[in-house]
């Protein structure tokens, strides 16, 4: 851009590059930088244990997923998927998915997410969660189950987590859990 006098755009991509540079950038625990992540590292096997006690499951939880829509004013609404195994991230089975079917309507991106991620993944091709957790509360957590209704798969453990209340809506017990 630069080479070619388009000087504004070329300004906008040096500012970008200089933004990603930067986000390797640490800086120390002294100095207040995400204090959440510098204080706490738990051992990634007992934080999966009290999970598991905390959801009163015995079945052992190796392989965990979220869900999460996002929306941008309202519009362009995107579903994200993270998978951790083990307690620990497995980034290459990060997704991101851009709802086709509703613009601002959390319950069916929900449905639309699980439905194209679980579809065939029940079959045994791939990687199946042990443990699914969704963000949001009561609502969200009946659109998967819809979602998993409709397809040819077992649900594995749903939950769906209201950070706003402090509670997890678990499918199989009707009052949350605190």
């Amino acid at each position: 851009a630069s080479s070619e006098k388009r000087d504004e755009e070329a300004a906008v991509l040096r500012d970008q590059m200089r933004a990603i540079e930067k986000l390797d950038e640490r800086g120390r625990l002294s100095q207040g930088w995400q204090p959440e992540t510098e204080n706490l590292l738990p051992d990634p096997k007992k934080a999966t244990a009290s999970l598991q006690r905390a959801l009163g499951t015995d079945r052992p939880l190796r392989c965990l997923e979220c869900i999460d829509i996002a929306h941008l004013q309202g519009g362009e609404t995107v579903g994200s998927k993270v998978c951790f195994v083990d307690g620990r991230p497995l980034k290459n089975e990060y997704r991101r998915y851009k709802i086709q079917t509703v613009d601002n309507d959390d319950y069916a991106a929900i449905r639309e997410v699980v439905s194209r991620r679980y579809r065939e993944a029940g079959q045994g091709q791939e990687l199946y969660p042990d443990l699914i957790i969704i963000d949001g509360g009561l609502g969200q957590l009946h659109a998967a189950m819809d979602a998993f209704e409709q397809l040819d798969v077992k649900p594995p453990l749903v939950v769906a987590l209201a950070k706003k209340d402090e509670v997890i809506y678990h499918q199989a017990k009707q009052e949350p859990i605190r």
